[in-house]
Parts: structure tokens; sequence; C-alpha cells
């Protein structure tokens, strides 16, 4: 029983006690009010008004991927630190366990949640995708509507909203992911640009005010290729060069894409737009100049710029943790793709693995399975605000602007893409038309007219 309640009792039971003794009405009138008044104190109760805690039943719920992912024995910082134990302190109070194991390979997880799901025992709760097979799985009619559960609030900033669109069916979203890192960004040298006679923080100047546009990349490009010792061969070129990803980052700069979806949700080729297509010429281009060069192997790209042998690298933004001071000791900094004339935004390409729960659960199981894994990707408390996302990416940066003007703005809906066309990648050579060009054996429109029914004939599996 509650102490201030015995109090109260004890102190009625002494005046009860009081009154019987004296017998007189008029002093039963004085002393009365004061009883009155305690036990009005007593009367709440906290403990009836607090909600009760959600108990998950001692349910562990599995994520099925293509590697483990287990706490770390020493914590990195103290962010992480925060993360860990709140996870632990949510696991003890929900009554739950989350793990991530390999139980696939990275191509085989869809048909892991088919087979199992299918046989009426799925692997996992989770089943965790690799990009090129979102769609396939979205398709598929094995995975659960998570528009329908109320554990999760899919609009909260911290799910991507480039998966959900590409996940999403009409209102019905058949997966979901924390908001990833971006594809085509430009890292730059700044030793190299400054030996060029160029202030490095230009380059961050103009993506403010939106003057980082193609133009501008091609009046640098020209100014950091050097032949420094006159021999007749450049030293310093502007960018190694992988041709995909250069048309890839150019079209979609200029408001282009690979493909776009109908009204009816069906996927359309999009190569031959006006957009894509003068953004597939302006590369050609590009091409024809000496600025660029192409490795003598086949993934020397990063190495011709960590070396000191390019200005520019483009690449994702995830390769941050391989320009590390041991690898690179020149400084370096990091911007968007600049803008061509028809695009509106700078864009970061988004290709996220979709997190998907099979829909053999009943709604009530789903809604828990939802609950922990919205619980699981929550930031650390203390680590929660809106910027607050940026203290883990200082450390592997070499300058703030990076994080705070490029990464920033690349996260916002309106600079954030999703990349359409991966799932087309195990049956089309995506970059096939781009390298014919790029190797001179046909013309931009040629090559593009000699994928097109190879993309349509695929497109039309997907769309039926």
């Amino acid at each position: 029983m509650n102490l201030r309640k015995l109090l109260c009792i004890g102190f009625v039971a002494t005046t009860m006690g009081a009154l019987t003794a004296c017998g007189g009405a008029e002093e039963t009138a004085e002393v009365a009010a004061p009883v009155a008044e305690v036990t009005e104190v007593a009367a709440p109760v906290s403990a009836e008004t607090e909600e009760p805690v959600r108990d998950l039943g001692g349910l562990v719920v599995t994520i099925a991927s293509w590697a483990d992912v287990v706490e770390p024995e020493e914590k990195n910082s103290a962010q992480e630190e925060a993360l860990w134990e709140y996870r632990h302190e949510m696991m003890e109070k929900h009554n739950f366990q989350f793990e991530e194991l390999a139980l696939g390979t990275w191509d085989g997880i869809l048909e892991l949640m088919s087979t199992s799901s299918l046989a009426g025992e799925p692997a996992a709760e989770v089943f965790r995708m690799q990009a090129n097979f979102n769609v396939s799985a979205k398709n598929s009619g094995l995975a659960y509507d998570l528009s329908t559960l109320d554990s999760i609030d899919l609009s909260e900033p911290k799910w991507s909203s480039t998966l959900n669109e590409l996940m999403s069916d009409g209102d019905s979203i058949y997966g979901l992911a924390k908001f990833g890192r971006p594809s085509g960004v430009l890292y730059f040298n700044k030793r190299i640009l400054e030996d060029a006679g160029i202030d490095p923080d230009s380059i961050y100047d103009m993506q403010a005010n939106k003057t980082w546009t193609w133009d501008a990349f091609m009046d640098i490009s020209e100014k950091v290729t050097q032949d420094i010792d006159n021999d007749g061969l450049n030293d310093i070129y502007a960018l190694p060069m992988q041709s995909g990803n250069f048309v890839r980052a150019a079209m979609f700069s200029n408001g282009g894409s690979y493909l776009t979806i109908d009204e009816e949700g069906n996927y359309q080729y999009n190569l031959m737009s006006p957009e894509s297509y003068e953004a597939f010429e302006w590369a050609a281009d590009y091409w024809q100049t000496d600025y660029d060069v192409y490795p003598s192997h086949w993934n020397g790209h990063k190495e011709m710029f960590t070396s000191g042998k390019t200005a520019f690298f483009l690449g994702d933004e995830w390769e941050i943790v391989t320009l590390t001071q041991d690898k690179m000791t020149d400084d370096w900094g990091m911007v968007a793709f600049p803008l061509g004339p028809k695009g509106k935004n700078y864009v970061g390409l988004y290709n996220d693995a979709a997190w998907v729960i099979p829909n053999v659960y009943t709604k009530e199981e789903a809604e828990d399975i939802a609950f922990a894994l919205d619980i699981w990707v929550n930031p650390a408390p203390g680590y929660d605000g809106p910027d607050d996302w940026m203290s883990e990416y200082y450390p592997l940066y070499r300058d703030a602007r990076a994080v705070e003007e490029t990464l920033a703005m690349l996260r916002q809906p309106e600079n954030a893409e999703p990349l359409l066309a991966s799932f087309l990648a195990q049956n089309v050579k995506i970059n096939q038309a781009f390298d014919d060009v790029y190797w001179n054996k046909t013309t931009p429109m040629e090559g593009l007219e000699a994928q097109k029914p190879i993309w349509e004939a695929e497109l039309e599996k997907y769309n039926k």
C-alpha cells in the first residue's frame, strides 16, 4: 500500500478517536474539514495512470542478411557506446532480442525468403535485400504491406524516402531502410587545385550559389590537366574515367534518368528523353578532350586519385572510409556532381538495401516485429537531434563543409533520387551504350537505339 495513504488512514483513525472522546457537535464541525482535505491529497496513485510497457514476450527478431552484424567489444565513440546501451535497455524493457545473421549470399536472400515463407516457416522475421532485388521482392507477393502497421511511422526522417518511393505500389509500401549514403559524389584534391591557382573553397562556394555547373567543371578540368615535365603526356588529369558512372551522374544532374514510372506504375525506358540524351552528348564531348584518363588496370580509378594523378574522383560517399590519411596524404573535399542546364537540384543517388517482412505473419506478429525494428534503428538518446547525425561523419572527413553543406544537402528529399534501374542489372548491361561511345564504337543515338529493345523487353517482364 502507498506510504502516503497509510499516513492518511492513521491520521483519520486518530481524529475519529478524538471526536468520540469529545462527543460535542461543535467540535466535530471544526475538525472535520482537515480530514476531508487529507483524503483528497491521497486519492491520485501514479502507478494507475502509467501506460503499460509493451511486452513482446521474449520475441527474437532475426534479420536474414549476407553478413553478421554484432555488437563490437570495443566501441569507437561515446555515441556508439550510448547506442548499444540504449538497445540493451530497450530489449530488457520490452522483452525481446534482436540479431542480424548471415543466412545466405547477397544474391540469395530473396530466394531464401520465398522458399521458407512458402513452406510456412520463414527463415527470419526480416529479410535484407541487396538493392538489385528490391523490386523483385516488392513484386513477389510475399512482402508485408508496412503501410498497414501502426507500430512504425515511415514518414520519420530516419527512414529512406527514396527507398519508400521505390518499394511503393499505390498507398502500399513493401520495404524500408534507414536513410543510406549517396553515390555519384565528386571528391577533389585540394593540393592539385591550389597548384593550378584554384581556391578549393571556391567549389563549395559555387555549389552553394548553384554556379557549380557542367561549364564550371569543364573549365576547372582544363586548368588542372597538366603535362608537368613537357614530355607530351599528361602527368595530372582531371578525372579517372568510369564511363557508366560518369554518364549516370551527368544524366541525373540534368533532370534525366534511366527509367520513369507512368501513372499505372509501369517502368518506361527514359534514356532518350531530352534531359538524358543531352547529358550523354555532353559526356561524349568531355571524352573528346584529354582531361580524363582510363586506369592501367580495371579497378585503379581511386588509386589514381589517392596517389595524386587526378584532381577529381567520382564515387560513392561510403568510400570516405578508404580515403584515410595513410592512403591519401593530400587533403580532399567533396561536392555533388555539377549541375546540368536542365537540372533544378544537385542530386545524390540512393540504392539502399530494403528490409522486408514476409506477409505470412499475423497483423499482431507483424506489429511486434515492426515495433522491434523501429526501436533498433533509433539513434541513441542525446544523439537524436536533427543535426546530430553529423557527429559520426566529422572524423571521417577532412573539412566540415563536406558534411554540413554537401552531405546535408544530398540527404534532403528534393536532392535524393532512387536508382530505379538497379533491378535490371541481372539481365541487362546497363552501361553498354556508354562504354561503346567511350571507346568510339558508335554514336550516342546509335548506342541508345541499339539498347532500347533490350531494355524494353526486360521492362515488359517486370511491368507484367
